[in-house]
């Protein structure tokens, strides 16, 4: 009580607000997007705002056809959004997802929702001729994982950690030769 009588009311409040936003902004959780190499080495880490999307696009090693997933990266996890396919056969999907949705748009079939959750799942890179693995984070834009990590096996895995822990603006970490 003494500090409060040799401070104005409007300096104690200010004071303790700032000191409650400290407080609360170290505690906030923030996800971010990992992708590591067969070792388990972070080759980037991007912080996600909530509702942000990242697409991963490939051609189908037996189809030969363009597929698009959309995740979003939530509580430490990373949820399926949604498939785009341009056909349903060998390995393609076929059937509407239990919790979700089946559309057909134009060129393309979308099997949206279905709540699939993973902590982790790996990324095989393809080359060239059967893959062609594309990496979307918009705003940021798009890579050629094949060309950078021709044949490789990536984790795509997700982290929740508190703000004070947590780059909460940019790169964490970046391979090199990413061009991301």
């Amino acid at each position: 009580m003494k500090i409060r009588g040799l401070l104005p009311d409007s300096v104690f409040f200010i004071l303790f607000f700032l000191l409650s936003l400290a407080v609360s902004m170290a505690g906030w959780r923030v996800d971010s997007l990992l992708f590591l190499d067969k070792e388990e080495n972070m080759l980037f880490s991007l912080p996600m705002a909530c509702g942000q999307r990242f697409t991963t696009v490939y051609i189908h090693s037996v189809e030969l056809t363009p597929v698009e997933d959309e995740y979003m990266v939530k509580d430490g996890a990373i949820w399926s959004w949604q498939e785009r396919v341009k056909s349903s056969n060998a390995g393609m999907p076929f059937l509407k997802p239990e919790r979700g949705k089946y559309i057909k748009s134009g060129d393309w079939m979308i099997f949206q929702g279905g709540r699939i959750r993973w902590e982790r799942y790996h990324l095989r890179v393809g080359g060239e001729r059967f893959g062609r693995n594309r990496l979307i984070i918009e705003p940021f834009g798009g890579a050629d994982l094949y060309r950078v990590f021709p044949g490789e096996r990536l984790t795509v895995t997700a982290k929740s950690a508190p703000l004070l822990f947590s780059r909460g603006i940019g790169v964490e970490k970046i391979y090199p030769a990413a061009g991301l």
